[in-house]
């Protein structure tokens, strides 16, 4: 039986990103069906079929039509595959935790012991919105919070409190203290001393975005404050943000404001 790294598939990666004990992938399932053995992976992992038909042996999958997120817990045998017929153009992502960052990140929930398929459509569009943002710039924050909102969605259902929550004060404040640094999810959680994962489920639920969210409309403020404020080159303007360059501050500015810095410019002389 094949047992494989963290992180390590069948398949060709189209693109990766790579965090601090996570990994993300668009894979190419180039292994025709009768080629995939049984195996099983070190870390656990999440893997959403974009294109294809896929075959997998995890609870809640059978007879289901449309997506189907699986979570695979560390070391579960398991045989999951393509069926036969569309060689070459299959796709699946995949979400990997690395042994060390999976004990932090479930010390505090309750995950299921077995493979198990996840059809709800709120975890399926966290699962989309991971994918177009690790295809892109997306910060660090951003996606590990998606990542995060993943696993809660796999957790076990446990009763959330009525009350707003006093720590997510100190949360936002974090974030608007250290919004021009590449802060990540464990550096809000740790701030407002809570789970990380219950952060991510929490921040979402009272606050109506992610950490993420919060982050990029806060470097956006400032490009704005700064575009008013002078006459200052963008590419300026954007390092000064927090931006990784220009094109990464035109993308933002323009999904938050609806026009592009420059035409923003041209409307505030």
């Amino acid at each position: 039986m094949a047992g494989f790294q963290s992180g390590d598939f069948y398949g060709a990666s189209a693109f990766g990103r790579r965090l601090p004990g996570l990994g993300l992938a668009h894979i190419n399932a180039t292994i025709p069906e009768h080629e995939v053995k049984e195996h099983s992976h070190e870390g656990a992992h999440f893997v959403l079929a974009t294109r294809g038909r896929y075959i997998s042996t995890a609870a809640d999958c059978d007879d289901h039509e449309g997506p189907v997120l699986i979570y695979n817990p560390p070391d579960i045998v398991h045989r999951d595959r393509f069926s036969a017929g569309n060689e070459g153009r299959d796709w699946f992502f995949a979400l990997s935790f690395d042994s060390d960052l999976w004990a932090e990140v479930t010390s505090d929930v309750t995950l299921p012991t077995y493979a198990r398929g996840l059809s709800d459509m709120r975890i399926l569009r966290a699962t989309i919105r991971l994918l177009r943002a690790a295809g892109g710039d997306a910060t660090r924050l951003d996606l590990e919070t998606l990542a995060l909102e993943l696993v809660a969605g796999a957790a076990q259902p446990h009763r959330l409190s009525n009350l707003y929550p006093s720590w997510l004060d100190g949360a936002r404040s974090f974030i608007a203290d250290h919004a021009f640094d590449d802060i990540g999810v464990a550096d809000v959680a740790e701030a407002a001393g809570v789970h990380r994962v219950y952060l991510a489920r929490q921040y979402r639920r009272w606050l109506g975005c992610s950490p993420g969210d919060d982050l990029r409309r806060r470097r956006v403020d400032r490009a704005t404050h700064l575009m008013m404020a002078g006459k200052a080159p963008l590419s300026d303007i954007a390092l000064a943000a927090g931006f990784c360059d220009q094109s990464h501050l035109n993308r933002v500015f323009a999904a938050h404001w609806g026009m592009s810095p420059a035409q923003f410019q041209r409307l505030a002389r």
